[in-house]
């Protein structure tokens, strides 16, 4: 049907071509036969592209069905590996109860937010040069510094506040 009305609009064109000089209708048939012939290609072209599509596809999904057993295998060896890893390591600490208690409770402190604070400090302390200590401290002393002044200013504007208030009272406002 769509090829039936490209044929007449190539008929149209080749008229319209034709009615300057006499050999119009070969040059319309002409034009209706590359107008066919590139139709016809283009579709071969499109049939051709989806086959390859679906044999692409295809092989995608063997492929993949052909990885899901190894992988499932791989999962299954590595789920072993961990799961006899964590039973050995319960039997030992089964057959040492001392040693288990220390280390549950050596991971405990670790776990804790302060413990684990207070131990990096003290060892990141240790591995800081003198002159990093020494910057360190200075801007503590002047972070402190500006709190005392900031302290100081605010205690000023109360007290001055606190007296306007207590001339405010005795004058009666």
């Amino acid at each position: 049907m769509a090829e039936s009305g490209e044929a007449s609009v190539g008929r149209e064109m080749g008229e319209e071509q034709g009615k300057g000089n006499g050999n119009g209708n070969s040059t319309a048939a002409g034009w209706v036969e590359d107008l066919q012939r590139t139709v016809k290609e283009s579709t071969d072209s499109a049939i051709r592209s989806a086959r390859s599509l679906q044999q692409n596809s295809s092989t995608h999904i063997r492929s993949l069905q052909d990885f899901v057993p190894h992988a499932a295998s791989q999962f299954a060896t590595y789920e072993n590996a961990f799961f006899d890893t964590v039973k050995g390591e319960l039997m030992k600490a089964k057959e040492h109860p001392a040693a288990s208690i220390g280390i549950a409770f050596t991971a405990g402190l670790l776990l804790m937010r302060g413990p684990r604070r207070f131990l990096f400090r003290q060892t990141l302390g240790r591995l800081q040069s003198e002159e990093a200590q020494f910057v360190k401290a200075e801007n503590n002393v002047k972070g402190l510094n500006i709190s005392v002044d900031v302290m100081k200013k605010e205690s000023e504007k109360l007290l001055e506040r606190a007296a306007l208030a207590e001339k405010d009272m005795k004058l009666g406002h």
